[in-house]
Order: C-alpha cells, then sequence, then structure tokens
C-alpha cells in the first residue's frame, strides 16, 4: 500500500486510534510493517482515560494553520497536559515491550483454550489486542457470561470477542482471565 500511494502521490493515512501508544507491542503499529504513513490519527491511549484525539502528519502533508481545524478532543489545558504525562510514562516504562511480552503470554493462554475447545476457531492478535472467534454466533452470551463473572470483553462480530486489557495487566491478572475464560467455556453448550 505504501508503494502504491507513493506511485500515484496519494498520501498514506493509518488509524492507530486503538493500535497506537503501545497497545501491539510498539509504540505505533506502523512500526512493525517497515512503512511509515504521511499521516496517523491517535485517540484513546494517548490520554491514559481522558478523551483526546490527534493527528499526526509529516511536514511535507501539513496544510493546517492554527484555527484551521477543531475537533471535540482535539485539544484542551487538562488534555494535552495528560497526554504529555502518559507519553512519557509509556516510554520511560517501555509499556509497549511489556505489552508485547505479556501479548505473547496471553494468546498463548488463549490458544491453549483453543486447543481444549474445539468451538474455538480461531485466536488471534498482537500484543494486548486479541480476538477469539468461534464456530457460530455466540459472542453475546459469552461477553454476558464474562461480564457476570467480573471480565470486559467487547463482542465486535456474532461469533468473535475481542479481548484489550489494560496495559499494565500483569501475568497473574492474565491467568485470573484465562480462568474466567476457562469457566465460561465449560459452560458453552455445543
Amino acid at each position: 500500500m505504501r508503494q502504491w500511494c507513493d506511485e500515484k502521490g496519494i498520501l498514506l493515512i493509518l488509524d492507530e486510534v486503538q493500535t497506537g501508544i503501545g497497545r501491539i507491542g510498539t509504540l505505533f503499529g506502523y512500526q512493525q510493517y517497515g512503512i511509515e504513513p504521511d499521516i496517523i490519527t491517535l485517540a484513546k491511549g494517548l490520554g491514559g482515560g481522558i478523551p483526546i484525539g490527534a493527528f499526526l502528519a509529516k511536514e511535507s502533508c501539513s496544510v493546517f494553520v492554527p484555527g484551521d481545524h477543531g475537533s471535540t478532543y482535539g485539544s484542551n489545558a487538562l488534555m494535552c497536559a495528560t497526554s504529555i504525562a502518559v507519553m512519557e510514562y509509556i516510554i520511560k516504562n517501555d509499556i509497549p515491550g511489556k505489552a508485547k511480552k505479556t501479548g505473547l503470554y496471553l494468546l498463548d493462554g488463549l490458544n491453549k483454550l483453543k486447543s481444549k475447545y474445539p468451538f474455538i476457531t480461531d485466536v488471534r492478535g498482537r500484543g494486548l489486542l486479541a480476538a477469539i472467534e468461534f464456530d457460530k454466533d455466540m459472542s453475546q452470551s459469552i461477553m454476558a457470561a464474562c461480564v457476570e463473572n467480573g471480565m470486559m470483553v467487547n463482542n465486535v462480530k456474532p461469533n468473535a470477542v475481542r479481548v484489550m486489557p489494560p496495559l499494565t495487566i500483569s501475568k497473574k491478572e492474565i491467568d485470573e482471565a484465562l480462568g474466567i475464560f476457562d469457566k465460561v467455556f465449560a459452560n458453552v453448550k455445543v
């Protein structure tokens, strides 16, 4: 895609709202693919829970001047100060590296559950962004059972749930989550 955009004179814009700021094991997701976008969009992880949105553009693509662009979550003093503190913490404490390691641990545990429960057809992900796919539409009931057992997951498709734990999750907490999944999956009627 990068090569094609360059050949056609088209900007490559990547959405890093969920994958950015360490979520998949690098500061930005694009870094895992050996390319560099012209523009990236950011939010969620940038504020550590405080709503903020941003986009970054290469100098050659930057056409805005102050006052050109408005945004609901674009900036204010609190949001920007929080975002700076979040970014400093994430970089100083190598949170992307920790997300990569704990993400491998999570995926290994989810794959063990896949081998135990034949209705799980796929486990995929990078860092601390994972999905579990099922052979039938059961994600709503899986999500509800997980919530009943104290764990939030997201039913992103009728047959898949997304697992997106905090970047600071420990192996002990992952083990607890895997235990909840095991309990929930053991009660699935096949």
